[in-house]
């Protein structure tokens, strides 16, 4: 089977998918970065009410390379996209910095400053790092899926998730090193693997025929279970060595219920279907996304913000607290993508797509002639 291009209606569910995820990945850096899980007691209705959340929630970054290998396994490889993309992260990487500095000089020393403008190679921000030498890698990537019979190609994607997911990350868990260098799931390495499982799944239209809404409840079984056995294992290690252990256990990107997780929330998304008007919101919504990371986990966003604003919540119940959560989750994302729909007309203003789109078809028309001759 061939890989070609097609002609598709977009895919709103896809797109609803990112938000989300978004959404999923604000409130991960609430109840990390705010320190609401560290603050409660062991094993309280709060603290097993944030385990569960997060159990929830991470598998949203995982979700966002499934979504680029579904789309990017037929896309056609531009790099004037990932030129696109490196201008918005520079963008708020030195301007956050600049404005941080304005604001209290002692925050931002010359170091930080120098980091903000080297965003990809200082891992500024380790997604779009990862992400960066994932997009330099997809076309081989998509060589592998078109070429490797179905066969071959499940076995190939079952020996890395095996190998690298399951093993890896259990050998993290229990020794706390990273021999195979995947880092829990925040590298390059994972992001293959996630990225060709999406094409995977795009190529052969997996469980395409299955009802929806049994992928939801897998994600919540899975979620829950996987809650549930890390609350025993940290009863466990507690009761046995008086401390807790195996901490990063079922918290991994590469851990395998983090996986299902997504898989299970990516399929129930791929054929959701919305109202045209609801469409339309996902529509304006979907440009803002990678923008609201961008601007709410900035090292220094994170660090004076974020930190300092969720600091109340600590004290607060359970309930109320879980509340709060969502409340904020939902309010970093609209204002984050109110400030990001400036850069959106920015760059359409200053026609930035469009000037790196004709600089790489130059580029390529250049090489092209001096192959020929």
């Amino acid at each position: 089977m061939t890989l070609r291009p097609v002609t598709q209606k977009r895919n709103y569910g896809v797109d609803a998918l990112r938000i989300l995820s978004m959404l999923m990945i604000a409130v991960h850096h609430i109840t990390t970065h705010g320190g609401l899980l560290k603050s409660r007691e062991l094993f309280s209705f709060g603290y097993d009410s944030l385990v569960f959340l997060e159990m929830t929630v991470l598998c949203a970054v995982n979700c966002y390379v499934l979504i680029s290998g579904y789309v990017g396994v037929y896309s056609r490889h531009k790099y004037a996209n990932l030129a696109a993309l490196w201008l918005q992260v520079f963008l708020y990487s030195a301007g956050i910095t600049v404005i941080f500095r304005l604001i209290n000089p002692e925050w931002v020393d010359s170091r930080t400053i120098f980091k903000s403008l080297i965003p990809t190679l200082s891992r500024e921000y380790w997604f779009f790092t990862s992400y960066f030498i994932l997009f330099l890698v997809m076309p081989l990537l998509n060589l592998a899926i078109e070429h490797l019979s179905r066969r071959r190609l499940e076995i190939l994607l079952l020996s890395l998730v095996v190998f690298i997911g399951v093993g890896g990350s259990i050998y993290y868990a229990y020794y706390g090193a990273d021999n195979l260098i995947v880092n829990r799931g925040y590298s390059a390495w994972w992001m293959m693997v996630v990225y060709m499982i999406g094409g995977y799944i795009r190529k052969y239209d997996v469980l395409g025929s299955v009802k929806k809404y049994r992928f939801l409840i897998v994600f919540f079984l899975s979620a829950a279970l996987s809650t549930v056995l890390k609350l025993l294992l940290q009863t466990y290690s507690l009761g046995r060595y008086g401390k807790l252990l195996y901490n990063q256990a079922f918290y991994q990107y590469t851990s395998m219920n983090l996986l299902v997780c997504a898989v299970s929330l990516f399929l129930f998304f791929r054929n959701l279907d919305f109202k045209p008007a609801v469409s339309k919101v996902i529509a304006f919504l979907t440009p803002m996304t990678f923008g609201v990371y961008l601007i709410h986990d900035h090292p220094l966003v994170r660090n004076h913000v974020i930190k300092v604003v969720f600091g109340f919540a600590k004290k607060l119940n359970a309930p109320l607290m879980l509340l709060l959560i969502a409340v904020f989750a939902v309010l970093i994302y609209l204002v984050c993508s109110g400030i990001d729909l400036l850069r959106v007309y920015l760059f359409k203003w200053l026609k930035v797509k469009e000037r790196l789109r004709k600089l790489e078809d130059a580029v390529g028309k250049r090489l092209s002639r001096k192959k020929a001759s």
